[in-house]
């Protein structure tokens, strides 16, 4: 409960000088001839709410263009291309977190494959908060920051051995976390290990609560 508290303090008063509403998150269709749901963000300000939705309409165009062009290039078809999507967390006048899960099905491939990509913003400002930021709110760990490499490697293999997880490697050490995170409702930090980024097909993405007792 201390720590909780203590990382939500140092993230309130070092990030965010406001305290708005709650975004309120609605769904459309992507634009163009995939139908495809994505989410749509609604603030007090109509300024943050318009370069919140940019970045994310950036991600769902990038997605589907690069998906087209692998696809075209390899001589393949798309059987199956969709997005899901979750707020894990939308907090008074804080965090706004958004996870999206994208999927895409070749014809003849042996599964289909599955990306998460996240995106965390100041909800007042509408300002993307990237990894980089992590340092500015993080506890102390083993005389670093709980987030460097080296721990979330240490959390990493921890978690695999508890889950029976098979990595690539059972001794991994990062040389620098994910680019994708996000935050809960608890407001603990989660890094997304990709498939095959880290471990084979059939263990999934990994979705590692570096915060996690």
């Amino acid at each position: 409960m201390k720590h909780l508290i203590f990382t939500a303090t140092i993230i309130l008063a070092m990030l965010f000088a406001n305290f708005a509403s709650a975004a309120q998150i609605s769904q459309a269709y992507y634009r163009g001839d995939k139908d495809l749901i994505y989410p749509v963000v609604t603030t007090e300000n109509k300024k943050v709410s318009k370069k919140i939705n940019a970045e994310i309409f950036k991600e769902v165009d990038r997605y589907v263009k690069s998906m087209e062009r692998q696809a075209k290039e390899n001589g393949h078809k798309i059987a199956g291309l969709g997005i899901n999507f979750e707020t894990p967390c939308n907090e008074e006048g804080g965090i706004l977190s958004v996870v999206l899960t994208e999927y895409i099905f070749i014809e003849m491939a042996a599964h289909p494959s599955t990306f998460k990509r996240t995106f965390n913003f100041n909800s007042d400002s509408g300002a993307k908060l990237s990894v980089d930021s992590l340092s500015e709110i993080a506890r102390v760990e083993n005389g670093e920051s709980a987030y460097s490499p080296r721990n979330v490697s240490r959390k990493l293999r921890d978690y695999a051995e508890k889950n029976n997880l098979f990595l690539f490697d059972k001794n991994i050490e990062l040389k620098k976390v994910p680019d994708d995170f996000y935050f809960d409702e608890n407001l603990h930090v989660h890094f997304i290990f990709q498939q095959y980024e880290v471990a084979p097909y059939a263990v999934g993405i990994i979705d590692l609560d570096a915060d996690a007792e």
